[in-house]
């Protein structure tokens, strides 16, 4: 099951060490909680940033500046590149302390955060996607407590620009190069919402190593949802 998460200032970091101290499920999830994820789900699937935004606990918001937008708007278009289907399930757990540990090599929580929110789902391919949330629970409302960058990791992100720009440069060529019929069937896929069957079907075809598949993949979705 291929791991997205929202959490995506530490997207490659972020691993579950298993759903300990189970509190709460779908099914018997408290009222507000259930609230709350149904305002999640539909913010991450219409790519609603200010909805997003307003989900944000008051001092993860203002972590983000004019200056470190751009890193919080990369790191979200990338956890958010498949939608999550109606037929998703939730689980509450306690906080892990080894992924808070992980966490604070790169950035830290603005405000401790209460409980793990963890989505799980399964396309239409057979493949998955796990999003994590982390909640905290402030004057009776849950908040989305999304992690700060630490200024190392916005200078990180900051000197790698010219690198990312020339990978965006490479994998789209490699997009528009794809030729007739596996273009459309591409696509077709995509808008299906087959995106692993998506990439395994580009790879197989071009002979490219899996990053790049999902990378060029990633840039015929945008194609697809025109």
């Amino acid at each position: 099951m291929k791991l997205t998460k929202h959490r995506a200032v530490f997207l490659f970091l972020m691993g579950l060490n298993g759903a300990s101290c189970l509190l709460a499920q779908s099914q018997a999830a408290p009222a507000d909680v259930k609230a709350f994820v149904a305002q999640y789900v539909a913010a991450f699937n219409a790519k609603d940033v200010a909805h997003i935004h307003a989900l944000y606990h008051p001092k993860s918001l203002a972590c983000i500046t004019p200056e470190s937008k751009g890193f919080y708007d990369g790191e979200m278009a990338a956890a958010w590149r498949n939608p999550i289907p109606a037929n998703y399930t939730f689980k509450i757990s306690a906080v892990n302390e080894d992924n808070l540990k992980v966490i604070e090599q790169l950035g830290s929580f603005p405000v401790r955060p209460n409980q793990e929110l963890q989505i799980n789902y399964q396309n239409a391919d057979g493949s998955g996607g796990i999003v994590l949330v982390y909640l905290v629970q402030d004057k009776g409302r849950w908040f989305d407590n999304y992690p700060c960058a630490s200024e190392q990791t916005l200078k990180q992100y900051r000197d790698a620009a010219p690198a990312r720009e020339k990978h965006a440069a490479h994998y789209k060529a490699l997009a528009e190069g794809i030729k007739e019929p596996l273009r459309s069937q591409l696509i077709a896929l995509l808008r299906e919402h087959k995106t692993g069957e998506a990439i395994s079907r580009y790879r197989e075809a071009s002979g490219q190593d899996y990053g790049t598949s999902i990378s060029v993949i990633d840039v015929l979705a945008q194609v697809a949802r025109q």
